[in-house]
C-alpha cells in the first residue's frame, strides 16, 4: 500500500504544497501541512517542498504472474436465472481470447445455478468452473469474495470479469482487495495490447468528459467489472460443450450474512434492464404531484419508468429507477425522455443504438443534440395527451 505523510519535526507552514496539488488534499491546521483521504499518491506535493517534510513510500514493483492464464467470468445467478450481462461478458471474453490465446472461463457458485452449466456453454464458455455448494445458493456480499479469492489463487487467471451490477460492485472490490490486484470500475471498453498483451481497460472519467484507459502491468488477475448492455452476447450455440470442473474451498462454517428476507427491488420487477420501451423523467416534470401520470403512461405502454440523478436525489423515485453513470445502463429501443436536461452523466446510462424522442420546454436542452426526434412543449400536456390515446378505448354498447 501506498503512504503519504508530513514529517512535524521538518513542516514549517510555508504553505508551498497546498497549490502543488490537483486534488486540494492538502489544508493546513495551524502552522502544520495536513493531507487528507482526497490524496491519490500522485507525488506533485514532494517536489514543491524545499524543506523535505513530506514523505511519500510507493509500494515496490511486483513481477506479474507468469503462470496466469485464462480469462475468466463471473455467473451471477439471481431469482433462478443467470444475470443477462454474464452472456454479454461471455461473449466479450470469447472476442478478447481470440487476441490472447487463453480460455475462457465461467465461474458457477451455488448449488442452483451450478445446474446450469450448460448455457454458459452455448453462450461462450470453454470451460466452467463449479462449485456446487448449497451454502452459496444465497448471494452473500462477504462470503462470495472470500470463495471467489480462493478460487483465483488456486487457478490463477490473467483476466477477471464481473458484471457491473449492484452485487457485482460489491463484491469486485472486496475480491481485488484480498487478491491484491488492482480494478477497474464501471468498463465500457475492453481491448488486448497487441505488443504488450495486457488488458486495456477503457471507463469514463471526470464526470464522463474523457475517457480512461488503464493499464493492471503487475497484478493478477486483472480485473474489470462492466456496465451490462455495453458488451453483446453471442447467439447462443446450444450444441457446443466445453468442459466443467467442480471445485472445494474452505468456508466458515456459518453464513456471514443472515438474510431474513428477499423482494424484488422495482427496477427487478418492472425489469427495467430488458424493457423495450423506457419513460425517463427529469426534473422538468415539475413536482412529484406528476408522477402518477408518467406512472400510469408506462403501465399503459408496457414501458419500464427510469429517472434522473436529480429526479431521484429529490426523493421522487428510489435509487433503483436512476439511469446513469451513476445509476443503471439501459438498453431499450425506445427511450423517450420526459423534462430531461441530457446531461452526459444521464446518457452514459444509455446503451448505443437507443432511439431517444425527447421531450422539453428548453429548446436548448443538451438532449436535444443527441435525440432522434425532438418535441419541444410542456411535458405534462403532451403525456396526458399520450396517455388518453395508449388507454384501450371502451366499446360503445349494443342497443337491442
Amino acid at each position: 500500500m501506498a503512504e503519504i505523510r508530513v514529517l512535524p519535526e521538518k513542516c514549517v507552514g510555508c504553505r508551498k504544497c497546498l497549490p502543488a496539488c490537483p486534488y486540494g488534499a492538502i489544508s493546513m491546521l495551524g502552522r502544520m501541512a495536513v493531507i487528507s483521504e482526497a490524496c491519490v499518491f500522485c507525488g506533485a506535493c514532494v517536489p514543491a517542498c524545499r524543506y523535505e517534510a513530506i514523505e511519500l513510500r510507493l509500494p515496490q514493483t511486483v513481477q506479474p504472474n507468469s503462470q496466469a492464464r485464462g480469462i475468466w467470468v463471473f455467473a451471477e445467478f439471481f431469482a433462478g436465472q443467470f444475470k443477462s450481462v454474464t452472456f454479454e461478458l461471455l461473449g466479450e471474453a470469447h472476442r478478447l481470447a481470440a487476441s490472447s490465446g487463453e480460455p475462457v472461463c465461467a465461474i458457477v457458485l451455488g448449488e442452483q445455478a451450478a445446474q446450469s452449466y450448460r448455457q454458459l456453454w452455448a453462450y461462450g464458455a470453454d470451460e466452467v468452473l463449479a462449485l456446487p455448494t448449497a451454502k452459496l445458493d444465497q448471494r452473500d456480499e462477504l462470503l462470495y469474495p472470500l470463495a471467489l479469492a480462493q478460487l483465483v489463487q488456486a487457478y490463477q487467471p490473467s483476466i477477471f470479469l464481473i458484471g457491473g451490477t449492484g452485487f457485482g460492485r460489491s463484491i469486485a472490490p472486496r475480491i481485488a482487495s484480498r487478491l491484491e490486484t488492482g480494478l477497474t470500475a464501471d468498463c465500457t471498453r475492453l481491448e488486448i495490447d497487441a505488443q504488450s498483451g495486457l488488458l486495456q481497460q477503457t471507463r469514463p472519467a471526470f464526470g464522463g468528459n474523457l475517457m480512461a484507459t488503464i493499464l493492471c502491468r503487475n497484478r493478477r488477475p486483472q480485473m474489470a467489472t462492466v456496465r451490462p448492455h455495453v458488451m453483446h452476447s453471442l447467439a447462443p450455440d446450444i450444441s457446443r460443450r466445453g468442459s466443467l470442473t467442480y471445485a472445494e474451498v474452505r468456508l466458515p462454517e456459518n453464513n456471514l450474512i443472515q438474510q431474513l428476507d428477499l423482494r424484488l427491488t422495482t427496477s427487478e420487477s418492472l425489469s427495467l434492464e430488458s424493457a423495450e420501451i423506457v419513460i425517463g423523467i427529469g426534473r422538468g416534470i415539475g413536482s412529484p404531484r406528476t408522477l402518477p401520470l408518467f406512472q400510469d403512461l408506462a403501465k399503459a405502454l408496457g414501458a419500464g419508468l427510469a429517472a434522473s440523478r436529480a429526479v431521484v436525489d429529490l426523493g421522487w423515485l428510489p435509487y433503483a429507477h436512476q439511469v446513469g453513470q451513476t445509476g443503471i445502463t439501459i438498453a431499450p429501443k425506445v427511450y423517450l425522455a420526459f423534462g430531461i436536461s441530457g446531461a452526459v452523466q444521464h446518457l452514459a446510462g444509455l446503451a448505443e443504438g437507443t432511439y431517444i424522442i425527447a421531450v422539453n420546454k428548453d429548446p436548448q436542452a443538451p438532449i436535444f443534440q443527441v435525440a432522434d426526434e425532438r418535441v419541444v412543449a410542456d411535458c405534462i400536456p403532451l403525456a396526458e395527451a399520450l396517455l388518453s390515446m395508449a388507454k384501450p378505448k371502451p366499446k360503445p354498447e349494443r342497443t337491442a
